[in-house]
């Protein structure tokens, strides 16, 4: 492909003026004649036969010394961060005894791809994983499961160049299900997404520095989240409280088997909305469900359509609606119905837009195939006048994860971008656990 020529726009112009045609007209006319001229003046020999971009580069071994090892360890933290290969916080060396260490917990080959690392495309090696996985304090038994973490992040059809990219403050949620997560220790009660816990901490973070070493990212070069990630060195990561739930694990309701060990990734928009009332004031079931569908079904900032919730219902709530009847796939359905949009609504509010508008958002999901094609039809029928139009594609596209501790908060996540971003993989190869075989 021939060389793109880039005009570049005053970002502080461009977003505060794009809200009408009137007022994005400056902004626009500034720059028009050199578009033009960019888009027909004929392309030089170098834009026209660009060199192919570079291959991955291979690091020879790094050596760092010092008087002490204390003083070598600094130099070894302040050389990792002047290359922007660490996030900021103090890194274990990465030594090739801690490394081989390390690669002994998978059966799996140093050598295995599991795919590039958007945005920037470097490789993902089990090898590289595991170097990660030293760097943020990680214990050997927990690189099986950052390694299926990556597995879901590398999945084509997981959209990890928006979150690492956007400049929305995009952040990973990581829950774990089944065997391993009991026995790594991963903290699925109270302080779920606090401190204390090895597991949750330095398998989070061993994903961030995953993200960031692999995917070539650093904040204002082309991380570009405007106030940073929340939970942005371990991110979201806790496990299911299974032995809590009155229904299935979430990944048995997936078609995994009991005995089988998960790790689910996932993209979430904002910082977990807060419902239910905790050690502070009364709650039910039932009215944390009638908040949820109040929430989702607001046409908020202009956009209602999301691709998934994950809601995180503490052991207390999640056995308050079992009792009143509910199972975990009663209550996606009653999310899913009760949430939908009057057509007229949409209508109304799109109203307002210069451009494109709420129902052209949606029709335009379904023509480009980002509407999955078995859903398609269910949207298609909803967009008309007297029709129903959900704000997920399926009622599987909520989430129901049991988790937290009593007294308990609800946690309610979302995803409001354009591509699909959740996937559960199945963690494989342990050697140093029973679980993740």
């Amino acid at each position: 492909m021939p060389g793109l020529r880039i005009v570049a726009l005053s970002a502080d112009k461009y977003y505060r003026a794009r809200s009408s045609a009137a007022e994005v007209q400056p902004v626009v006319d500034e720059v028009f004649e050199e578009i033009i001229d960019d888009l027909t003046r004929p392309a030089t020999f170098e834009e026209s036969a660009p060199e192919p971009a570079p291959k991955e580069v291979q690091t020879a071994v790094i050596h760092a010394g010092g008087k002490d090892y204390n003083d070598a360890a600094e130099r070894v933290n302040q050389l990792f961060l002047d290359n922007l290969w660490a996030d900021g916080l103090p890194i274990v060396p990465p030594t090739a005894e801690a490394v081989e260490r390390m690669l002994a917990a998978t059966t799996r080959s140093r050598d295995e791809v599991l795919g590039p690392v958007a945005p920037k495309g470097g490789l993902a090696t089990i090898e590289k994983i595991a170097i990660n996985s030293v760097m943020a304090g990680a214990k050997p038994e927990y690189l099986p499961a950052i390694i299926a973490a990556m597995e879901g992040f590398t999945d084509k059809r997981y959209d990890l160049t928006h979150m690492q990219a956007s400049t929305g403050a995009f952040t990973p949620v990581v829950i774990f299900n089944g065997p391993l997560a009991r026995e790594l220790k991963f903290n699925s009660g109270i302080g779920l997404l606090g401190h204390g816990w090895r597991a949750n901490s330095t398998v989070g973070r061993a994903l961030r520095l995953c993200l960031l070493n692999l995917g070539w990212t650093w904040p204002a070069v082309n991380d570009m989240s405007l106030t940073g990630r929340f939970e942005a060195y371990t991110f979201y990561t806790f496990a299911e409280n299974e032995a809590g739930s009155p229904w299935e694990p979430y990944h048995v309701g997936l078609g995994f088997k009991p005995e089988e060990s998960t790790v689910t990734v996932a993209t979430t928009g904002t910082a977990p909305i807060v419902l239910g009332g905790g050690a502070v004031f009364p709650w039910t079931g039932q009215g944390v469900i009638d908040t949820v569908i109040s929430i989702v079904g607001q046409l908020r900032f202009g956009w209602f359509h999301s691709q998934n919730y994950i809601l995180v219902l503490h052991p207390n709530c999640a056995a308050d609606l079992a009792k009143a009847g509910f199972t975990r796939k009663s209550l996606q359905e009653y999310l899913y119905e009760r949430s939908r949009i009057p057509y007229e609504k949409i209508a109304a509010a799109s109203a307002g837009f210069s451009n494109s508008t709420l129902l052209d958002f949606l029709r335009d999901t379904i023509a480009d195939g980002r509407m999955r094609a078995d859903r398609a039809p269910v949207f298609e029928e909803a967009l008309k006048p007297g029709g129903m139009v959900p704000v997920v594609q399926s009622p599987a596209d909520f989430h129901i994860i049991v988790a937290g501790g009593s007294p308990g908060y609800d946690l309610l996540f979302s995803y409001p971008g354009p591509n699909w971003a959740h996937l559960t993989k199945k963690i494989t190869g342990a050697t140093l656990t029973q679980g993740g075989r």
